[in-house]
């Protein structure tokens, strides 16, 4: 009695095909896809991409700071020593600060836009707070702790390209 007997293939021969020969049997029987349509973001996961999509604008959208501290100007800061600061106000995320005025500071968390005039942000655990004023005496450097404009991604930017398979994180 055969070994494949009962199984329905006992006249079929099963033979190996070279790598190279496969593919080009299955790249021949492959279709094009021509069609395009348009759908509800909702309904795109696992669809594959069309076209490439550009950002239409710069993430972040304005400077901001990348954590909780106090935005200042450097030109205020004293070379060596302490430096004194008077808080003149508070800036949440979503919320937009008045122009920082010489010799003062701006209460700041992160996300929120950095206020005209100021041009580093010092986190809050290197500041002591003493009423309306702040005391530090660490380095600070212009540009410190804030997260540019279109740092992230930039106007016309390419975030996702055209036969993109659309997973979550790209919805």
């Amino acid at each position: 009695m055969s070994d494949q007997a009962g199984c329905g293939c006992d006249s079929v021969e099963q033979k190996l095909v070279p790598y190279e020969e496969a593919l080009n049997v299955l790249l021949e029987q492959a279709r094009t896809v021509s069609e395009t349509e348009r759908l509800p973001l909702n309904d795109c996961l696992n669809r594959v991409l069309a076209q490439s999509i550009e950002s239409s604008i710069d993430v972040p959208p304005a400077d901001n700071t990348s954590m909780d501290g106090y935005a200042i100007r450097t030109d205020d800061v004293a070379g060596s020593g302490e430096t004194v600061l008077r808080i003149n106000q508070r800036i949440a995320a979503g919320e937009t600060g008045m122009f920082l005025e010489p010799g003062t500071a701006a209460r700041i968390f992160t996300g929120a836009p950095i206020p005209p005039g100021a041009d580093a942000v010092i986190m809050q655990e290197q500041v002591e707070v003493n009423g309306e004023n702040i005391c530090f005496s660490v380095a600070v450097k212009r540009g410190q702790n804030i997260r540019l404009a279109g740092e992230d991604i930039k106007i016309g930017q390419t975030v996702v390209s055209a036969g993109t398979r659309l997973r979550p994180q790209d919805l």
